[in-house]
């Protein structure tokens, strides 16, 4: 029996070496992938870091090559200044936007400063450097520059509006320095088929207490194409493209007068309810955000 008990022992002996040698095995291997996991961490900050650089080199080189200007980069296509400003792009500026099922972008002058940025612009007057005296056609195809006096085009206006609700605001500016704005909730353009017909609700804001807007269901009226309610034709009257209704109470493309000549001008830059019926304006901007924003 003490035999049997010896070698029960010697076995045992042998046992507990064999597990104290698997166990600093397993504590080195243990060690080994902390070590590991500790380098992989590291070099993870290290390719993050990189990457982030990486993306601060390739915005300073657009902003470089074209200021203000955001590409269809990484995959995404805006769709108005709305979806830039809310990607932290918030520079005034030209970008591209995809208007409806283009495939081509369009350059767009966005506000990212006027009530919380996010507008997309679609008329500027600045110093008359641009010809607001066009046609049906290219005032439905836009002309001008965005970086400067121009008109986006009716049919982008109509596109973009129509895949949701948005609002319109109305800058202003006269010879004296005033600037005042109209807002309107609810703004819509139907298309070509319905004369680019003006769709207005819920006005406010500080250019008078009533609407110098053409009312609701107003369509728009070039030289060549006479879509009014008058018959002296308003557009060759007043000159431009505009929703003139019966001539109406204002006309933002009219013809640009400069200081002294902008007074008693019927066909000028005109908004009735802030200077009246003749006198022309020195600059405006016609602007619009999802109502939602």
């Amino acid at each position: 029996m003490e035999t049997q008990q010896r070698t029960e022992l010697e076995d045992m002996r042998e046992e507990k070496e064999r597990l104290r040698d698997l166990v600093g095995k397993q504590s080195a291997a243990i060690t080994a992938l902390e070590r590991q996991l500790r380098a992989a961490s590291s070099n993870n900050s290290a390719l993050q870091r990189q990457q982030q650089q990486l993306m601060k080199s390739v915005h300073t080189l657009i902003n470089l090559v074209s200021p203000g200007t955001e590409v269809y980069l990484f995959g995404r296509r805006f769709r108005d200044c709305a979806e830039i400003y809310k990607s932290a792009h918030n520079n005034s500026g030209v970008y591209d936007i995809y208007i409806g099922e283009a495939t081509e972008p369009t350059k767009v002058f966005c506000d990212m400063e006027t009530s919380g940025g996010g507008w997309t612009v679609f008329q500027r007057r600045i110093n008359g450097s641009v010809d607001f005296q066009r046609g049906w056609k290219e005032y439905k195809m836009g002309f001008g520059d965005p970086g400067g006096e121009h008109w986006l085009g009716n049919e982008a206006v109509h596109l973009i509006t129509s895949r949701s609700q948005y609002s319109l605001r109305v800058e202003l500016r006269d010879w004296e320095g005033n600037a005042p704005y109209s807002l309107y909730e609810k703004f819509q353009l139907a298309g070509e088929k319905q004369q680019y017909r003006l769709l207005l609700r819920g006005y406010s804001g500080t250019a008078g207490q009533h609407s110098s807007l053409a009312s609701h269901g107003t369509s728009f009226s070039t030289r060549d194409s006479d879509n009014d309610n008058c018959l002296c034709k308003c557009a060759l009257m007043l000159t431009g493209g505009w929703w003139f209704d019966a001539c109406g109470l204002s006309n933002l493309n009219g013809m640009y007068y400069t200081l002294g000549q902008n007074i008693r001008k019927l066909n000028g830059i005109k908004w009735h309810h802030f200077r009246g019926p003749s006198y022309s304006l020195k600059s405006t901007a016609m602007m619009i955000r999802p109502a939602d924003f």
